[in-house]
């Protein structure tokens, strides 16, 4: 919770720097544009800390695991210490095949109707939402 309110702090003190009494702030592009490289650069060293912590945490629990079989523990206490979570691979797949197809059809609208701004914002929004939703009941009705 903490480092969401830092970041969502950072985020929006840029807006600061930019008070100069402009009518509507989506016009002036310079800030539109200083925005979305904020935003990147957040979201690439994010995808980069996920990706370093996920090998920290196979390293870590594959160390935990030799030590455990090598001290010679109890079948019962292994088999419940070492359990892992299962996820199906066709999920995580089909969950993407959905988020890609809804980012296409966004995509696509774009550039039928190209309302460059905020329209197109709230467009590719509206269609990756709907293609999570699309996932979501598609997961829950096939259980």
């Amino acid at each position: 919770m903490k480092k969401t309110t830092l970041v969502t702090a950072i985020l929006l003190s840029t807006f600061a720097a930019f008070a100069e009494g402009a009518t509507e702030p989506l016009i002036d592009r310079g800030l539109v544009f200083d925005m979305v490289n904020i935003c990147s650069i957040v979201l690439v060293i994010y995808l980069i800390s996920s990706f370093i912590l996920q090998l920290i945490r196979q390293n870590f629990d594959y160390r935990l695991k030799r030590r455990i079989v090598e001290k010679g523990t109890d079948e019962n206490v292994v088999s419940q210490l070492v359990k892992t979570e299962e996820k199906d691979p066709r999920n995580t797949v089909l969950q993407w095949t959905f988020v890609m197809a809804a980012m296409a059809v966004g995509f696509t609208l774009l550039h039928i109707t190209q309302p460059f701004g905020l329209h197109s914002l709230a467009i590719m929004a509206f269609c990756i939402a709907a293609g999570l939703g699309g996932y979501y009941y598609f997961t829950r009705k096939n259980k």
